[in-house]
């Protein structure tokens, strides 16, 4: 039988967050909400998380030429998804930074416009010692000639812009609220300008967000991330001002990174798209609950960043007081991580039931490698944008599963390309080395490499010939 090829020029790597990977060696990241999240004593108590801390991590921010050769060398990649953290390069308050902030007739933020002055101050707060460090990693990664894919904010938040413990102790009387605040916007505005600024030269793709509908939901619906809440209108509220991110953050990139190859800038967002099937597909109700998650879910955010439509009262229909064009700044490429099938059943509530059960991970995630194609060819028949698979994989502290995971899903990946047409551009693994699993701690293992927690000694599963074998011949056995 003829190996299944992929496209020419199709981008195989792994992906890393910043505050996931880089603790353990160096300068710990210790200026963000996440930080004060995991160490705080109330937090530990009440099992809200692990209780191993960040700084116990694999240590990316000292042994990253190690791991970049990994990638390369052992896993034949030739592309990286990497992160950088907000807080290391502005540990203190950019705020006092003035820029031109355009508001609409309805005093809601329309445009911000970042000049020459506004960056020499945003260069005077920068970290010198973080931002040189971030660009030696990234200057490793191009001379092993590894594309770069970089994102702006996959979750911390610096911690003068968002005080966890106090909003979720008191969110109404809060001073620093976050993702709850319009201000963060224009606080989001200035980091990527100056990001874009500094390490544009190194970058080849950009991705603004990572995941807005996770970064909500589990702050401030499901109460496992910062600040711990449980109330739907903060969700709706972050969830609007997290997709609105992109557009100011898109803006600022198009304006301030060159372009390290030909084509201009290209920037992205990530969503975070799971395949939602109704428990009994003959029960209009569960049909319906899966249709509501799916718009829900996969759906709201993308409508808002492509087209500015923010439909709040979640009737489906973007009336005229939630079509804000003036948003959509624009949208290179989707990324898309996709981990699981979620089966739904009806409800109380319009979310209806998510049913556990079949073949799952360690932390109890369906594995169904259909629904990975379903997705594709979903987002690229909605939104008619070039996708990247920006995370896939699996939690499988045995290695059991993550050989059969891989082939699995990245056979429907293959089927999205060759037979459906969609014109996804790479596979990013996630992830290269176990890390830390946020408020699950070091348990939840991801890696394709596990990592001694003493030596910090990487240890390769036997998923990482599979994948190099992939990688290389770019093409599936």
């Amino acid at each position: 039988m003829a190996p299944k090829l992929f496209p020419e020029g199709f981008l195989w790597g792994t992906a890393i967050s910043s505050f996931q990977a880089e603790m353990g060696r160096g300068e710990p990241a210790s200026a963000s909400d996440w930080w004060t999240w995991v160490h705080d004593a109330v937090n530990i108590s009440g099992g809200r998380v692990s209780g191993e801390l960040p700084e116990d991590g694999p240590g990316f921010w000292e042994l990253y030429p190690g791991d970049l050769r990994l990638a390369k060398e052992e896993l034949g990649n030739n592309a990286v998804r990497l992160s950088i953290d907000w807080a290391r390069i502005f540990p203190a308050s950019t705020e006092a930074v003035e820029v031109d902030v355009k508001k609409n007739g309805s005093g809601n933020i329309s445009g911000i416009v970042v000049d020459e002055e506004a960056m020499r101050g945003l260069e005077d707060l920068a970290d010198v010692t973080a931002v040189r460090r971030y660009r030696e990693i990234l200057s490793e990664a191009r001379r092993l000639r590894l594309k770069v894919m970089l994102t702006l904010f996959h979750w911390p938040l610096p911690a003068w812009l968002h005080d966890a413990v106090a909003c979720r102790d008191d969110v109404a009387n809060a001073g620093r609220k976050g993702w709850l605040d319009e201000a963060t916007l224009v606080e989001f505005a200035k980091y990527a300008a100056y990001a874009g600024r500094r390490f544009g030269d190194l970058v080849d793709l950009w991705a603004t967000v990572n995941e807005t509908r996770i970064a909500s939901e589990y702050a401030y619906l499901r109460g496992e991330f910062p600040p711990g809440l449980r109330d739907f209108d903060l969700f709706m509220t972050a969830y609007r001002n997290l997709s609105a991110a992109h557009g100011f953050g898109y803006e600022q990139l198009k304006r301030w990174a060159p372009s390290s190859g030909g084509g201009g800038t290209k920037v992205g967002v990530v969503a975070v798209l799971q395949y939602y099937e109704p428990e009994n597909p003959d029960d209009p109700r569960d049909v319906a609950a899966a249709n509501f998650n799916e718009y829900l879910w996969n759906e709201w955010s993308l409508n808002a960043v492509t087209s500015g439509d923010y439909d709040m009262d979640l009737d489906g229909v973007a009336g005229p007081g939630e079509r804000l064009p003036h948003l959509a700044k624009g949208c290179d490429f989707i990324g898309v991580n996709h981990y699981l099938r979620q089966r739904v059943r009806h409800g109380e509530s319009r979310l209806g039931e998510h049913l556990k059960g079949g073949d799952c991970s360690d932390i109890g995630w369906e594995i169904h490698p259909q629904g990975l194609r379903l997705v594709l060819d979903w987002v690229w028949r909605r939104y008619r944008l070039p996708v990247y698979v920006t995370e896939n994989g699996i939690a499988d502290a045995s290695d059991s599963k993550r050989v059969r995971y891989l082939l699995g899903y990245l056979d429907e990946l293959h089927r999205a390309v060759s037979e459906d047409g969609v014109p996804v551009r790479g596979y990013f693994h996630w992830t290269l080395m176990d890390s830390y699993e946020w408020n699950r701690g070091f348990g939840t293992r991801f890696g394709l490499y596990c990592v001694d927690a003493a030596t910090k000694e990487r240890v390769p599963t036997r998923t990482v010939p599979v994948y190099r074998e992939i990688c290389s011949s770019n093409s599936l056995p």
